[in-house]
């Protein structure tokens, strides 16, 4: 009788097994609807603000071909060009930051997928112990549990140890279907964000190949219009009319800055506080400014107090480099403006405190926001040629109280 017992226990352990396998299979199967969205909120904002600069581009390319079609020479057009190079290079930006996001939750994934193969392996070992300890001890059928009772309490005893049996082994089958399910919604996320990092990182090729060529081409459009030197001439003098008012601007904007903060500072000193309300900015800069490029990369092809090429006074340096080199704030201090200009194209300018702001000029793209702090070495913006410019290259200006001056002065040539 042990052995036929024996024999229907190690039948009935094999069929229980078998269950748990076929069960295992059809968890592993991904139930209909249950996938959730891959991407979290995060890596949705960027694709909405990804989609929103493709439209911009879309928009602005028609613009330029329809500008390009009445008259190839116009300020106009290379305005827009320029915002065209601007959009692009914050597309690219955002899509690497996308990448860059996607990385982290790939391997967030992966760490978390490890962890739950393990939490199954476990489950599973126990309900392999559970179904060892109920062989061993003869309880080999619920129904022969039971039957065994002698009396009606034994009976009812038997029948609760029965029930928490059954709860147990629900239980531990419960446990091991929604780990299996949570494994696979798991992986079903890992594969499509690898699949939405890939498509990303192509899109990124593209779009800088798209931008390297309008570079050149934004590079090259001063070259081109010299053909009809007439045109050429009263672009530079519009140009020049433009910056001349913009540094009246500039200069008498921060005349008054340095005026209300030169009024801030006894009030501050004697404990009352800053000014909050005049949202003046307070930051100011110690030790030396640095150079604002990587050092080694360019030359400066104008320096300050030379003539440009149509002979004006030039307060300013110069320094050609590669399109879309780094442009780091020369020391700490706070963005005042950082937006488009018809001869500046994009530019930075930041106060650095005491009276002292620099300004970046013809930049590509930016990458500071009025208003923000910057410390000494951030990347504010990339080089290019925006605005009225013959080649990419950054437009460095050094001012003392509002008034350009000599930036070699106070900083040291990295070049």
């Amino acid at each position: 009788m042990k052995i036929n017992s024996e024999r229907r226990g190690v039948r009935l352990l094999s069929a229980v097994l078998a269950a748990v396998l076929a069960a295992a299979l059809l968890i592993m199967a991904p139930a209909p609807g249950n996938h959730a969205s891959a991407k979290n909120a995060q890596v949705k904002k960027y694709e909405d603000q990804i989609s929103d600069l493709e439209k911009n581009r879309k928009a602005l390319q028609e613009k330029i071909a329809g500008i390009k079609d009445k008259a190839n020479e116009t300020a106009e057009y290379k305005q827009n060009l320029d915002a065209l190079i601007y959009a692009m290079s914050q597309k690219i930006s955002m899509s690497q930051e996308l990448v860059e996001e996607l990385e982290t939750r790939i391997e967030e994934t992966k760490a978390s997928i490890a962890e739950k193969e393990t939490a199954i392996e476990e489950t599973f070992e126990k309900f392999q112990e559970r179904m060892r300890m109920s062989y061993e001890e003869g309880s080999v059928s619920y129904l022969s549990v039971l039957l065994g009772s002698d009396s009606v309490s034994d009976f009812l005893s038997r029948v609760d140890r029965v029930n928490s049996m059954l709860e147990y082994d629900k239980t531990m089958m419960d446990q091991y279907k929604t780990e299996k399910e949570s494994l696979e919604q798991e992986r079903a996320n890992l594969e499509e964000s690898i699949v939405l990092q890939k498509n990303t990182l192509e899109e990124i090729e593209k779009d800088k190949a798209e931008n390297e060529k309008l570079a050149e081409q934004a590079a090259s459009y001063y070259d081109s219009l010299k053909a009809d030197e007439a045109a050429y001439q009263k672009q530079y003098a519009d140009a020049k009319a433009a910056e001349d008012k913009l540094d009246q601007e500039l200069t008498q904007y921060l005349k008054n800055l340095q005026k209300q903060q030169q009024q801030q500072a006894p009030k501050q000193s004697s404990g009352a506080g800053a000014n909050t309300n005049s949202g003046t900015p307070q930051t100011t800069a110690s030790g030396e400014f640095m150079w604002p490029l990587p050092v080694g990369k360019g030359y400066i092809s104008c320096y300050y107090g030379d003539k440009d090429p149509n002979g004006a006074p030039h307060y300013a340096i110069d320094i050609p480099v590669a399109h879309g080199t780094p442009i780091y704030a020369s020391n700490d201090g706070t963005v005042l403006k950082a937006e488009s200009h018809s001869s500046y194209g994009y530019y930075v300018l930041i106060d650095h405190g005491n009276g002292r702001s620099t300004l970046y000029a013809h930049c590509s793209s930016l990458a500071a926001v009025a208003g923000q702090t910057v410390s000494k070495g951030q990347v504010i913006g990339y080089v290019g040629s925006t605005g009225f410019s013959t080649a990419n290259h950054l437009h460095f200006e050094f001012r003392i109280n509002g008034t350009r001056t000599n930036p070699l002065d106070y900083v040291k040539k990295g070049v």
